[in-house]
C-alpha cells in the first residue's frame, strides 16, 4: 500500500468519523475540552484520530482553563480599553480589595464563558481559538464595556432548556424568533429596528434599556446573545456602500456553524426570520447592485491582535484603526454578486 493511498484512506475514515470526533469533546465538571484544530494535525495524529475519537481532544483543568482565557482576554485588551485595566477587573489579584472594588467584567465572562461549554453540546466542535475570539470575547467593536453576559445569560438559559436546540443552527433561530420580545422594556412588546442611533444607542444595555436601535446595535447586542448561548458569533458589515460614505452603511452578523462562517440578520418584529439557511439572496443587500463591481468593501469585528492584519472599519468613526478586522470583502463580493 503507497503511502499517498494510507494517507487518503485515513482522511476518508476521518470524515466518516467527524461526527463522533465532535461528539467526543465533552467538557465535564473537572476537564474543559478542546476540539483540536485540523490545520494543527500533523500526518501520525490525523491517523490517530481515524483509530481514537479521543485524539481529536485536548483537555484542561478548570482552573487551567480559566487563567488561560483570563490571559487571553488581557493580552487582547483593545487600545481604547488600556486605562481601564482594573476597571474590567485585570487587578493585581493581591487579595487587598474592598466591598467588591477589584471585580470587574471579566470575572463573570470567564464563569459563564466555560460554564456553556458544561452546558450545550454545540460548543464541543469548537476549537480553542475560535471559542476564545468569538464566544469568551466580551467586546465587538467600540461600544460600551458592560456586564451584559450575566443578563443574557438568564434570557437565554430558559429559552434554550423549553426549546431544546441540537445545533448553533437552531439556537440561531430560536434567539431570532423569543430574543426581541423578551428582551423588550415594559413599554414595548419588542425591541425594534429605528435607523440612525450609532453612536448614541448601540452598547446592548442601552438597546435593552431604550428598545430600540439601528443595525450595529442590533447585530451587536444578537451577536452577545449568541456568545451567552455558546455560539461563536461576530458583526460584520460595510462602512460604506460601494466605496462611499455618502451612500450609508450597514452591519449583520456571522456565525461560525459546521466548521464555517454563515452571515444573517438580526430579525426583531419583523414577519420573516432570517436563519443560517436562508438563501443569501434573499437578504436585501446581497445583491449585485451593491457587490458585482467588487467596490464595496466588508469587514468582521474580531478581538485577536496577534491574528489580525487589518482594521475594522468604525463609520461613525472614521479615523480609528483601533478594532482589530478581517476582510471579507472577497467572499461577499463572490456570494452576492451572484444575486
Amino acid at each position: 500500500m503507497t503511502i499517498s493511498f494510507w494517507f487518503a484512506a485515513v482522511i476518508s475514515l476521518v470524515s466518516t468519523l467527524a461526527p463522533q470526533i465532535s461528539a467526543a469533546c465533552q467538557t465535564n465538571d473537572t476537564h474543559i475540552a478542546w476540539a483540536v484544530e485540523p490545520a494543527t494535525l500533523t500526518l501520525a495524529e490525523t491517523e490517530r484520530r481515524a483509530l481514537n475519537s479521543d485524539a481529536a481532544c485536548s483537555y484542561e483543568l478548570q482552573n487551567k482553563a480559566e487563567h488561560a482565557a483570563l490571559q487571553y482576554l488581557r493580552y487582547n485588551v483593545m487600545v481604547f480599553d488600556l486605562a481601564k485595566l482594573e476597571t474590567f477587573g485585570f487587578g493585581p489579584g493581591d487579595g487587598s480589595d474592598v466591598d467588591g472594588l477589584s471585580s470587574g467584567i471579566v470575572g463573570p465572562t470567564v464563569e459563564l464563558a466555560l460554564q456553556s461549554k458544561k452546558n450545550y453540546t454545540w460548543t464541543d466542535a469548537l476549537p480553542k481559538s475560535i471559542f476564545y475570539e468569538y464566544v469568551l470575547n466580551y467586546a465587538n467593536t467600540n461600544e460600551a464595556r458592560t456586564n451584559w453576559r450575566p443578563l443574557l445569560t438568564d434570557v437565554v438559559q430558559p429559552l434554550l432548556q423549553q426549546y431544546r436546540p441540537q445545533t448553533a443552527s437552531d439556537v440561531v433561530k430560536i434567539l431570532n424568533t423569543h430574543l426581541w420580545t423578551l428582551l423588550a422594556p415594559k413599554h414595548s412588546d419588542s425591541i425594534v429596528f429605528v435607523g440612525g442611533q450609532t453612536p448614541l444607542i448601540y452598547d446592548p444595555i442601552s438597546v435593552i434599556a431604550f428598545g430600540y436601535a439601528s443595525c450595529t446595535g442590533l447585530a451587536i447586542l444578537f451577536v452577545n446573545a449568541l456568545r451567552a448561548a455558546g455560539v461563536a458569533a461576530r458583526v460584520v458589515g460595510t462602512p460604506a456602500w460601494m466605496g462611499d460614505r455618502n451612500q450609508g452603511n450597514h452591519n449583520w452578523v456571522e456565525v461560525f456553524h459546521d466548521g464555517a462562517w454563515y452571515f444573517m440578520e438580526p430579525s426583531p418584529k419583523q414577519a420573516t426570520i432570517d436563519t443560517l439557511e436562508r438563501d443569501p439572496c434573499e437578504r436585501w443587500f446581497c445583491h449585485k447592485d451593491r457587490f458585482g463591481d467588487g467596490l464595496t468593501p466588508v469587514y468582521a469585528a474580531r478581538l485577536d491582535q496577534k491574528k489580525a492584519i487589518t482594521h475594522y472599519p468604525l463609520a461613525w468613526e472614521w479615523n480609528s484603526t483601533d478594532v482589530p478586522g478581517i476582510d471579507r470583502t472577497e467572499y461577499y463580493t463572490k456570494i452576492c454578486s451572484k444575486c
